[in-house]
């Protein structure tokens, strides 16, 4: 290990190419074994390897700054930047990021986190440097799934017509997170002479394609593209899970892994129960749907392996699209296709969604069209990244008109809620769901499965609270005595019901895994004050920040959101 981490130190600009062969093998051993036991983006972070180790033997970071885009490949770059000893943190609260962060080292310098913003950080920071005088070059590392975002696409329009020291080096393994799709995808995989027209066309200097794993030809273009008095655009042909068996028999060519048997590849360790999450539920009930209607369409932007849907795409593969990582796109196609009165479910990780903010309010809800958008991982999402919480989904899209929001307790309000939309679709719909194995609290009632539920009947004191936070609220309610009212529709929110409930009431707390500024708390004051109820409310929420990565469980302690931080926040704040 001490002669491995001697080799990552060194200057690589003075390695022979046989040398940093033979150091990406003992990288590849490394990272296969090390991630077995931690988890992580282990096939992403395979076919980089090479990639990698030939950029950092020909250009000087962070002095020529190294941009990749999304940072999950970043693993070989964070050996090369004196991050060996993180490694076994990888996966813990204060530990590695899974991703690339200025937090860590001065060789990052954004947090790339998301697909499709290299390009146009890129091109500003070469841009800013042209400006200044400075001639070293930036590189944009970015995937060629990632080259069709709509801000990737923008940004490959603007670049080819600046006079700027920008290189952009496309690592084309025909994977976003799902297999490649599109005109892209189809160019590049066994048509490079297509690939360079269109680039060409462009105006850009297409160099390649290449063997992306072999070193020699890679350094070779890289100094050509340093040296290029064109924007140049070098065409790097590289293989997912490189180098690990296991990764050619998975649908994802194990994109990302938990900790794993490195010789199989199969999972161990695993805390959540499997087919026990609610994409799980999810894929289900959408594969039923599907059966029984055929004018349903499914729909998810590169995000089949967490949003439960394989086997639906499999089954029902005319009906259903994954365009890639195209997150706008994505919505207002379902839009299209609800014009002509098919009945869309889009699937979106909740971070994703985000990214569609414009095309929610402008094509989905302005148009009004039946949808369903099944919105996994919002709340608190584990170890991805601070981008990657859904804590700002309650705020955000409550402003937003015609939209409605559910936002189940348990599967069994789930499924009720997909039933009833499906069998009488109105406008768009949003369905919120967490992080984390599914809860199961008992049948419900179909007819009042919009209405707050009140689950206890208190005294003096009322907990108002929603989806994944009634556990730990239900807890605390009974410790205290408390009355607790269950919502499941966000938005409209049924005040009529709530005000009967809660005049009963002289304190009202509200708990939600969400920032405070417009959410559930902020909706309930705003219905107190316009009923003129003379109540004292305490909301239960999180600040208007970014917060970093951890468990559910850590987060929940942290900020006061399990059972003993609400019981201790009443405490406080009603001595």
């Amino acid at each position: 290990m001490d002669e491995f981490k001697k080799k990552l130190a060194a200057n690589l600009h003075d390695f022979t190419c046989q040398e940093l062969t033979e150091l990406a093998d003992e990288i590849r051993q490394f990272l296969i074994l090390q991630i077995s036991k931690t988890g992580g983006h282990i096939g992403a972070n395979l076919g980089t390897i090479e990639l990698t180790l030939a950029l950092h033997s020909v250009f000087n970071s962070p002095q020529e700054p190294l941009l990749f885009d999304t940072g999950h490949t970043g693993y070989t770059h964070k050996l090369l930047t004196d991050r060996i000893h993180l490694f076994d943190s990888l996966n813990s609260y204060g530990g590695m990021n899974r991703f690339l962060t200025p937090k860590e080292s001065e060789h990052d310098l954004i947090e790339a986190s998301h697909a499709g913003t290299a390009l146009s950080l890129g091109l500003g920071l070469a841009k800013a440097r042209y400006l200044e005088g400075n001639e070293a070059p930036v590189v944009s590392i970015i995937g060629d799934a990632a080259l069709a975002e709509g801000s990737s696409m923008e940004a490959l329009n603007h670049a080819a017509v600046e006079n700027t020291n920008l290189i952009i080096v496309l690592n084309d393994n025909g994977y976003a997170i799902s297999p490649g799709f599109g005109a892209f995808f189809e160019a590049f995989k066994d048509q490079p002479a297509r690939a360079k027209s269109i680039f060409e066309g462009m105006g850009y200097q297409y160099l390649g394609p290449v063997d992306g794993h072999n070193i020699d030809e890679t350094r070779k273009l890289l100094k050509l593209a340093k040296n290029s008095s064109k924007t140049p655009i070098v065409h790097l042909k590289t293989i997912k899970g490189k180098g690990w068996y296991p990764a050619n028999n998975n649908p994802y060519r194990h994109h990302y892994s938990p900790p794993y048997d490195t010789t199989t590849g199969d999972p161990v360790g695993i805390g959540v129960q499997k087919n026990n999450t609610y994409p799980d539920i999810v894929g289900r009930l959408v594969q039923k749907t599907m059966e029984e209607n055929e004018r349903i369409v499914c729909l998810t932007p590169s995000t089949l392996y967490a949003t439960g849907l394989s086997s639906v795409f499999e089954k029902f593969p005319s009906r259903c699209i994954d365009p890639g990582m195209q997150e706008q796109h994505t919505l207002t196609l379902a839009v299209g296709l609800a014009l002509s009165g098919m009945l869309p479910i889009v699937a979106y990780q909740s971070t994703f969604l985000q990214r569609a903010f414009h095309q929610l309010i402008h094509d989905v809800c302005f148009t009004n069209l039946p949808m369903i958008i099944l919105s996994t991982r919002s709340g608190f999402s584990g170890y991805d990244n601070p981008t990657h919480h859904g804590i700002y989904d309650i705020s955000y899209m409550r402003a937003i008109p015609n939209l409605t929001i559910y936002y189940p307790k348990d599967k069994n309000e789930l499924e009720t809620m997909f039933n009833n939309i499906v069998a009488d679709p109105r406008g768009p719909v949003v369905i919120m769901m967490p992080y984390g194995s599914v809860e199961d609290f008992g049948a419900v009632s179909d007819e009042n499965i919009l209405k707050p539920e009140e689950v206890f009947v208190g005294t003096d004191i009322v907990f108002i609270t929603v989806g994944n936070k009634f556990k730990a609220a239900k807890e605390a309610a009974l410790s205290l005595g408390a009355g607790l009212v269950n919502i499941r529709q966000l938005k409209p929110l049924p005040e009529v019901e709530l005000v009967e409930v809660v005049q009963k009431y002289k304190k009202v707390v509200t708990i939600e895994e969400g920032i405070l500024d417009g959410g559930l708390g902020s909706a309930v004051a705003a219905m107190l004050f316009d009923n003129k109820l003379k109540v004292s409310l305490l909301r239960l929420g999180l600040p208007s920040a970014f917060i970093e990565p951890g468990s559910n469980e850590e987060l929940c302690k942290l900020y006061g959101l399990d059972s003993n931080g609400i019981l201790e926040s009443i405490e406080s704040f009603w001595p």
